[in-house]
């Protein structure tokens, strides 16, 4: 692949139009839950429905497989089982989608089992060049296209990108910026990690105009040379706040059942910290509050 991070990732952030695989008409189900978000967001790209069940979905067509669609598709939002990935993932590359969000769980965090499915997922994105995030996330945000995929409430648009390997955090620091009125460049949920990872994100935040100061909220690293030797780089013009979970032996055991990730010895990663220039914070409200005062 020759293209730059920004090139790869832009399938993401900023898709002109998007399939939703395993759409749903239920309100309390994953894929109704995040397709209606996208429609009641500030996006204003096209939104295709794939599920062979439906005829229609939130007024919108639904299509039997993505392969149906006949306009060109950048990103794919996958709210499947796990067991399916493969096929649908198939015809993904198939039409040529270049990006996606894995919101279906069940993968590395569940075992061996799942661990090969979340490796079979990815040898068939990376056939057709697709990059995705995820799998066991819950989804993203992103104000380059106004366009909020996770059931989380729609933010402010501005210049603080927070990234995070859990879900319940990520409810809970867009809370946080709302009552303090800080707006999000970006909000995106890691998951497993199963393809883009830590360093990728901040790669991509890095060149991105929109984002002046990252956030993070951290479990495990699954390339932790990488992160380090970009993070030491971007940190020379660009701030980066991490907060550290599973820094017990007991948060350790909980990282790595929630998102399969080895969260590492402690003072190994606050050596890290020091020698990259990441400011290490202590409380997931500081992230926020040390990120305000440097926007």
């Amino acid at each position: 692949m020759t293209e730059n991070i920004s090139e790869q990732l832009d399938f993401i952030f900023k898709p002109k139009s998007i399939a939703f695989i395993g759409a749903s008409n239920s309100p309390v189900k994953w894929g109704g839950m995040i397709i209606r978000s996208a429609l009641e967001s500030k996006y204003r790209g096209r939104i295709f429905p794939v599920n062979p069940k439906e005829k229609e979905i939130l007024g919108l067509q639904s299509y039997a497989d993505v392969t149906d669609i006949e306009e060109p598709v950048d990103l794919a939002v996958f709210t499947v089982p796990a067991a399916h990935m493969p096929v649908v993932m198939k015809s993904c590359v198939a039409k040529g989608i270049r990006g996606g969000v894995i919101i279906s769980a069940d993968f590395a965090e569940t075992g061996e089992d799942g661990k090969a499915l979340e490796e079979e997922t990815l040898a068939i994105a990376k056939s057709g060049n697709l990059r995705f995030t995820g799998p066991n996330c819950n989804g993203m945000y992103t104000s380059a296209v106004g366009l909020n995929i996770s059931p989380m409430p729609y933010t402010i648009k501005g210049n603080l990108a927070f990234i995070s390997q859990s879900g319940m955090f990520g409810g809970v620091a867009i809370r946080t910026c709302q009552a303090r009125g800080i707006g999000l460049s970006k909000f995106i949920a890691m998951g497993n990690q199963g393809d883009l990872t830590a360093a990728d994100y901040i790669e991509y935040l890095a060149e991105d105009d929109d984002t002046k100061v990252i956030t993070i909220y951290m479990e495990g690293f699954k390339n932790g040379r990488k992160f380090f030797e970009k993070a030491r780089k971007i940190t020379q013009n660009k701030p980066i706040l991490i907060f550290k979970g599973g820094s017990s032996y007991v948060g350790a055991r909980a990282t790595l059942s929630h998102t399969a990730s080895i969260a590492g010895e402690d003072d190994v990663f606050d050596g890290m910290c020091r020698q990259t220039g990441l400011i290490r914070v202590s409380q997931l409200d500081h992230l926020f509050i040390m990120g305000e005062a440097l926007l």
